[in-house]
């Protein structure tokens, strides 16, 4: 038995690879980008396949000469990259979620993984509360996008008895990222303090966005997908973060008390103030996924800053 992970040489896939490879696994990493950063340590521990999801011969061709029966589906475009390139998003987030779908009943695998998003909710919601059965009529194609991956997901497992499963993630820190999206600053902000560079936040102080730490990502997508499948239910689970959601201005004072001399700014760009606005002000349940499967957070605001600076450091060679 194989398992893949799509976009398994970024930033939640090589977490979650590395976890995979302690536990037995050789896990099979499917993307387009080449393997980097601490990852490279384990070679040989894992195998990478160049690819992208649009292509369904290569995607297929990859499943079958390994062999693969569960898939991790983590590979796609990010918000403002989505934003900015609409069609190629489209090909990457949309016919490529269809082609590892159609791949799974092909092969029959046994589960297919999914990262869903939080940007799937927007408009329209009633009350101050999100949970798994809010209404999702999304904004930004990005969450256009993770929705329709979703509710495939769902026809699929109705249809064809796949045991596809799902987590709706907040935004993601660690040490190491690189695509620009909304929510970046909740990275960068630490990773620029710890270069000893400036950065300018493009929110603004009280902006609360939901967030929640690459490591717990990567333990919330492992722990979903070894559930008993008798307790799964809700199929797709919103990952409420770190809870209540600390402000822009929260996590600069955390950085500043860890830093010294941390030159972090504000500089509010209306765009991403706008579309964190929508999340911003409602709170999160993530009842179902404490309920039906354990999940539980590890990584609070002083602990997450604590560890990412920890890991930056051991590992500052691949940062710089």
């Amino acid at each position: 038995m194989t398992t893949m992970i799509t976009g398994g040489t970024g930033f939640i896939g090589s977490c979650l690879a590395k976890i995979l490879i302690d536990e037995g696994e050789t896990p099979v990493l499917y993307d387009i980008a080449p393997v980097q950063g601490p990852l490279s340590e384990h070679s040989g521990r894992f195998v990478f396949e160049r690819g992208s999801l649009e292509h369904f011969p290569i995607l297929m061709d990859c499943v079958e000469r390994h062999a693969v029966d569960r898939i991790f589906h983590l590979g796609g475009m990010l918000s403002l990259p989505s934003e900015n390139d609409p069609w190629k998003a489209f090909d990457a987030n949309v016919v490529g979620t269809r082609n590892i779908l159609e791949a799974a009943r092909v092969r029959n695998m046994r589960q297919v993984i999914y990262g869903s998003t939080i940007a799937t909710y927007s408009k329209d919601i009633p009350g101050d509360t999100i949970d798994d059965r809010t209404i999702q009529r999304p904004s930004s194609l990005y969450g256009i996008t993770k929705t329709f991956g979703e509710l495939l997901g769902r026809w699929y497992h109705r249809r064809f008895g796949l045991d596809f499963r799902g987590v709706r993630l907040p935004s993601i820190v660690g040490p190491g990222a690189k695509t620009a999206h909304m929510s970046i600053y909740n990275a960068w902000a630490i990773e620029y303090s710890i270069k000893g560079l400036p950065y300018t936040l493009n929110c603004e102080p009280e902006t609360r966005c939901p967030a929640l730490y690459y490591k717990d990502a990567a333990l919330a997508l492992n722990g979903l997908a070894a559930a008993d499948p008798g307790r799964i239910r809700t199929r797709v689970y919103n990952i409420a973060g770190i809870t209540p959601p600390f402000s822009a201005r929260e996590l600069v004072r955390a950085v500043e008390e860890r830093i010294p001399g941390a030159s972090l700014s504000f500089k509010p760009d209306a765009v991403v103030v706008e579309l964190l606005r929508e999340l911003g002000s409602l709170k999160i349940s993530d009842a179902c996924a404490r309920t039906e499967w354990g999940w539980e957070l590890s990584y609070p605001l002083a602990a997450m800053v604590d560890d990412f600076i920890e890991e930056f450091e051991r590992h500052r060679s691949y940062f710089l």
